[in-house]
């Protein structure tokens, strides 16, 4: 190990945590956004904890150190990442002193640094079951190349050294059989859907690098939502169509929509070739996944090197505040129903681990407002055990211009198959984040969808439509509505998706159905969804 790159690395690691924020629980910069984080704060049902988080800082390799006539192995990136995920490939990575790379979008104001998501799991349970112990690590990649073009249009990548967002085809170097990646790694969480709404979209310089592995051929590897990356790439179907691959659970439907199929033996990992290009994708992460993977990418274990085997590599320990919404403290909340007048509509907000935290404490704080009556509803129970589930939302790091910035909601929920079938909701609600992807195919959810007068979604929660008559009706008229843009390929065989600035809100034309695009979405949803409803009842 290089003592001299190792001390350069870990003062560059402060310096971005610094710029970050980390452990400072600072507001947001925005005045209306600082508002809603202190008024969170204030609440009485909001504690504060104190956590001690572990910081890995990978900087992978730089032009300079990287041998092009050996394997180099790419890894798309942004902001939310799964930790577990790319934290686990990077060690076997470093394991097997092999030679990667981080392609995406440098941020301009901290060195091209990005980070993953603490401890929020794209698959909870799979995840923990694969190691308890994972909890605390915060996993930080430096971007070392950018998608780019050359002046003549060939699709390309420019160290991040080099990159000049004035002058993008400076310093490019284009792809070819001599400047190929030989895997490129598509790992889950949100940070693939923020992929897809930025760096990738609109068939731009990301996309076309893409395109040029497939036709040169080159080896494609996903976990969970990762695959929803290369799903995306295309205009009627994804360029990947006719390929096998294993998908997230319960979402065989996107494979469909999108031109690919399951794998016929049901595997959870997938491998699969065609004219050159292999995907490997594994469903989500876990004990039945992890090491099958790795060994379809040619990773397998065995190698004996310390974790912190070269110079890139750093760790650092923060202590760091997290303020936490209790809704079970709220007034007039019984086990997950939440009393408002007598004579007020009835609704069910459909929420679960991993929801946004903007996103669930607006509709729930909206709700209370109204006074409305609120059955706090999430997946299904599979166990037997107690009625009342208790859900997390994210929490979000780190990042200044977000509302609640270290800030979680702690929701209590009945599980949807033990909600009494005899209630008529007049409305139902329904939260982003990750939590739709828990709620999908579940029978009892998608019951109280269909019984539901009104419906309202936001920035991923109209993916929990899918199947309902919200968005597959018996007469196929659905829209216009909107989502986060970044799964919009969840929506391929839907007519009357559209899609809209960041921030706004969209009624089809029955004036039942509300969707929204973003969390700063939230507040004109809840709002203009409850006057329907109330109006409704008048």
């Amino acid at each position: 190990m290089d003592a001299g790159k190792m001390d350069e690395l870990e003062k560059e690691a402060q310096r971005v945590m610094e710029i970050h924020g980390i452990g400072a629980s600072k507001a947001p910069v925005q005045p209306a956004a600082a508002e809603l984080f202190e008024a969170f704060k204030c609440r009485k049902e909001t504690t504060s904890v104190g956590l001690g988080v572990e910081n890995h800082f990978y900087s992978g390799f730089q032009h300079s150190q990287v041998d092009w006539s050996r394997p180099v192995h790419g890894i798309l990136v942004d902001f939310k990442g799964d930790s577990m995920q790319i934290g686990m490939l990077l060690e076997r990575l470093e394991l097997c002193q092999e030679q990667y790379i981080f392609i995406g979008a440098p941020p301009p104001f901290n060195g091209g640094w990005h980070f993953t998501a603490l401890n929020d799991f794209e698959h909870v349970a799979e995840q923990k079951g694969l190691d308890p112990g994972w909890e605390g690590f915060r996993i930080w990649h430096r971007v070392n190349y950018v998608p780019s073009s050359t002046e003549e249009g060939m699709p390309a990548l420019v160290p991040r050294e080099q990159f000049d967002p004035k002058s993008k085809h400076a310093g490019s170097i284009p792809i070819g059989d001599k400047f190929k990646l030989a895997t490129i790694f598509l790992t889950g969480g949100l940070m693939p859907h923020t992929l897809n709404a930025t760096l990738m979209a609109d068939n731009g310089d990301a996309a076309q690098v893409v395109k040029k592995h497939v036709e040169l051929g080159t080896r494609f590897a996903t976990i969970g939502h990762g695959l929803d990356v290369i799903l995306a790439i295309g205009e009627e179907r994804s360029i990947f169509s006719g390929f096998q691959a294993a998908v997230f659970p319960k979402q065989e439907h996107l494979l469909a929509i999108n031109g690919l199929v399951p794998p016929a033996d049901g595997a959870k990992v997938c491998s699969f070739a065609s004219k050159g290009v292999e995907l490997v994708s594994a469903s989500y992460w876990g004990k039945d996944t992890a090491e099958p993977f790795f060994a379809a990418v040619g990773l397998a274990a065995g190698m004996d090197s310390s974790f912190s085997s070269s110079g890139r590599v750093q760790r650092l320990g923060s202590s760091e505040t997290a303020f936490c919404f209790d809704a079970s403290k709220l007034d007039g909340m019984s086990g997950s129903l939440l009393g408002g007048d007598a004579s007020a509509p009835r609704v069910a907000f459909l929420v679960d681990d991993v929801a946004d935290p903007i996103e669930a404490y607006t509709i729930v704080d909206h709700l209370v407002n109204v006074k409305f009556n609120v059955h706090l509803i999430s997946r299904s129970a599979t166990e037997t055990g107690a009625s009342i589930r208790q859900v997390q939302s994210e929490t979000v790091w780190g990042n200044a211009m977000y509302a609640l910035k270290d800030c979680c909601c702690l929701l209590p929920t009945t599980p949807a198959n033990l909600v009494d079938k005899s209630i008529q909701f007049d409305g139902v609600f329904v939260a982003g984040g990750q939590c739709p992807y828990y709620m999908m195919q579940d029978p009892a959810v998608t019951a109280i969808l269909d019984s539901a007068l009104f419906a309202a979604a936001v920035c991923h929660g109209p993916e929990a439509l899918i199947g309902s008559k919200w968005l597959h009706p018996p007469d196929g008229k659905v829209g216009p509505f909107i989502s986060y843009y970044g799964a919009w390929m969840s929506f391929r065989d839907v007519h009357g998706y559209e899609r809209r600035k960041p921030g706004e809100i969209c009624e089809d034309a029955s004036s039942r159905l509300f969707t929204g695009n973003a969390p700063n979405s939230t507040k004109a949803l809840v709002i203009r969804a409850c006057e329907a409803i109330s109006a409704s009842k008048a």
